[in-house]
């Protein structure tokens, strides 16, 4: 075990058990953006049994459950995705994943883990807290054309939150490594797709058709040119196109293409020159005959509050031993709709963490969405004490 290296509270150190059980559990039920219906319940039934308010949202899996002990206080919340990845799961233990094609290869069964196991220790320490507490329970938050975070704050999450925070385990980092950033967190990203109606013709007579392939492929060429020529070279600018597909057979001209991919940067002014860039190549594709279309959904980049980095940073402090704290880390260059959460409370007050969930010593060093995916399930109460600190401070 290696939690002797940490500032756990004896109460906490109880909880092991629990913890562990808990994520075992719920590594065993991954569910798919939309879809955490029993995920959703095992935790709801879990926070009503530690005597907490829950609200749940009709025709949607996210829930937020509080626990007021004055109303004059201030609400702090916390945050913990609920979703699971289309894979299998190849960690090929006793509580692998019993739904065949779902992982939790994010590791947010772990997150749902830290959450449980700070709100059942507050609620059954009431007397340390120093506000409100609210835990949101978030469906979808992988998917970006599934409604997560926005239709959870559309839905009235954050209605009288006053600060918000969140954290994600990331096991290539040390079992208990804690990385914040003040300011910038995350990238703004962004998920496209590009559709192409091209005209089909026999492969022997491609003059008489329109190359869906052929279009799609200079399209993504151009995306590529944007990118190198159009945006500011001290300001980084992904494109990413992952799946191309199109064409029936080969003998014949493709009358459509489908393609689909990212873009991620780091600030406002280099996202919106990615986006915009889309009008423009729909624009030159239609005027060479094609009916062709880019839809978009993701984003804004997560913005560190300098308030509730502070609190973060106090509170990994008090737990976490200082050559394990870094509180001036690179920003990730992935996309998390956290940041929508954050934009709702009325000073942008809340901040996420990462927290190392890795053991090299266990041979547990893997990057998120890897196959197989392991922790260190010793950090859990690790997360779970700073959730603690930042509700009793």
């Amino acid at each position: 075990m290696t939690l002797g290296k940490f500032k756990l509270n004896a109460n906490v150190l109880e909880l092991r058990e629990f913890s562990i059980n808990t994520r075992r559990h719920l590594h065993m039920i991954p569910e798919l953006s939309g879809e955490e219906v029993e995920t959703s319940s095992y935790c709801k039934s879990l926070m009503v049994d530690f005597g907490y308010q829950v609200t749940s949202y009709d025709g949607y899996t996210g829930f937020i459950a509080d626990l007021v002990i004055d109303t004059s206080l201030k609400t702090v919340a916390f945050r913990a995705d609920m979703d699971a990845l289309e894979m299998d799961d190849l960690t090929g233990n006793e509580y692998s994943s019993a739904n065949k094609g779902r992982a939790h290869n994010c590791g947010h069964d772990t997150h749902m883990t830290i959450a449980l196991t700070a709100a059942n220790y507050l609620a059954n320490n009431q007397e340390e807290l120093r506000h409100n507490v609210r835990f949101i329970f978030q469906m979808a938050e992988e998917d970006m054309r599934v409604d997560g975070a926005n239709k959870m704050v559309e839905l009235g999450c954050m209605n009288g939150v006053n600060e918000v925070y969140a954290l994600h385990n990331d096991a290539a980092q040390e079992c208990g490594t804690v990385l914040v950033n003040n300011g910038i967190m995350s990238s703004y990203g962004c998920a496209w797709t590009l559709d192409i109606q091209g005209v089909s013709a026999h492969g022997s007579t491609p003059h008489k058709g329109l190359d869906a392939i052929r279009e799609g492929a200079r399209i993504v060429e151009d995306m590529d040119y944007i990118v190198a020529k159009k945006t500011n070279p001290f300001s980084p600018a992904v494109f990413v196109c992952g799946m191309f597909n199109g064409g029936t057979i080969p003998n014949a001209v493709a009358a459509n293409v489908q393609a689909r991919g990212t873009i991620r940067s780091m600030d406002s002014e280099t996202d919106q020159v990615l986006k915009n860039s889309f009008s423009s190549l729909v624009a030159q594709s239609e005027l060479r005959g094609y009916t062709t279309s880019i839809t978009h959904c993701g984003y804004p980049a997560i913005i560190n509050h300098q308030f509730a980095y502070d609190r973060v940073v106090l509170a990994a402090n008090k737990t976490v031993p200082s050559e394990l704290l870094n509180a001036n880390c690179t920003p990730m260059t992935g996309s998390e709709d956290f940041s929508l959460m954050i934009e709702a409370t009325g000073d942008k007050c809340g901040a996420m963490f990462f927290l190392g969930s890795g053991n090299k010593e266990k041979g547990i060093c893997n990057y998120l969405h890897s196959n197989p995916y392991f922790v260190d399930e010793d950090f859990l109460l690790v997360g779970a004490q700073i959730f603690i600190n930042l509700a009793t401070d």
